[in-house]
């Protein structure tokens, strides 16, 4: 898909090492899965990332604050003229990670939904009130701070709920992302939020944004904009660098290198770093069975009763893994 507000991502994954194990984690991260890449390979990676036209840097996990060289992973994105975003559980913040964190040009903080849900999705008791009390120690501390919540079909009736106590503690952005079934979340199946769970989000969020302030964004895009902007998202008229039409590009914690998600199939990956530099990756990478797929993709959800609003991304992610057709 082609950049959003001007933004191209190039969104890494430097660790599966987690304070937790949650019911929905797409890349099935925990506190005894170990896997990580080496600065050595990241650092060169962000900075060639920045000459392919990415300048915003997503850094996810697993937790990155147990990634041991995230400062210099930073670092590096900001050296390069590249934004910096961190995604956290907000468990771990002592002073000297919150003193590396206002290195960042935003720290988001997962609250995936009110204390209830989120401590049954985080399998830890007492968690919701930590990743607020986190929100708000950031927020005292000058960090901006944006919140990413966790959409479920039974989550979307509390939205308004979510945002009251993510606006109290302080923070400046409220996120939602429709739940996808990915790694450990295949559990949850039944719990991904259909058509009317995404329109009803989509109002609740227009009201979230007049009462609190908040800036609001879900992740979904209304099918009328698919209609309307065909290339955009088959990336048709793709030509340039590769930041130029594809976002997010991402890299996983094993080295693999995909367009759009985590866990997209291999069949479209670029390759490894494990193997390759990325800029070889991307020069050597041919995207037209990518291409082909959000083409398809596109004819299906624009020929097809899906609603008012398209989980984009998740449809994608889906189709990549089907041998014939589209979910």
């Amino acid at each position: 898909m082609a950049q959003v507000g001007g933004r191209s991502v190039f969104q890494v994954h430097p660790t599966r090492l987690c304070t937790l194990r949650c019911l929905h984690c797409y890349s099935s991260s925990g506190p005894d899965v170990a896997e990580s890449l080496p600065i050595g390979v990241l650092g060169p990676a962000v900075r060639a990332a920045a000459t392919l036209g990415y300048d915003v840097l997503n850094v996810s996990g697993g937790e990155p604050l147990l990634y041991p060289e995230l400062r210099a992973l930073v670092g590096a994105a900001r050296d390069a003229g590249m934004r910096t975003i961190v995604t956290t559980n907000g468990l771990s913040l002592s002073p000297r990670r919150i003193a590396l964190l206002r290195e960042v040009d935003l720290v988001a903080v997962s609250v995936d939904g009110t204390r209830a849900d989120h401590d049954r999705l985080r399998g830890e008791p007492g968690a919701h009130e930590r990743a607020l009390a986190g929100v708000r120690r950031l927020t005292e501390a000058g960090v901006p701070v944006g919140v990413v919540t966790t959409l479920t079909k039974s989550g979307t009736t509390k939205l308004g709920e979510v945002a009251d106590q993510v606006a109290a503690a302080g923070a400046l952005l409220l996120q939602v992302r429709p739940l996808e079934p990915e790694g450990a979340g295949r559990r949850l199946l039944l719990e991904r939020p259909g058509a009317v769970e995404l329109a009803y989000a989509a109002v609740e969020l227009g009201r979230v944004a007049a009462e609190h302030g908040l800036a609001v964004q879900l992740d979904a895009v209304p099918r009328t904009a698919l209609l309307r902007d065909r290339a955009s998202f088959t990336a048709a008229n793709a030509t340039g660098a590769l930041g130029a039409w594809l976002t997010p590009l991402v890299v996983e914690a094993n080295g693999a290198v995909v367009p759009a998600a985590h866990g997209f199939d291999r069949r479209y990956a670029l390759g490894s770093l494990v193997d390759r530099p990325l800029a070889e990756l991307a020069a050597t990478w041919d995207p037209a069975p990518y291409r082909e797929l959000c083409a398809r993709t596109w004819e299906h959800l624009t020929d097809s009763r899906t609603g008012p609003l398209v989980a984009w991304y998740g449809h994608l992610l889906r189709a990549s893994r089907a041998r014939v057709g589209c979910p």
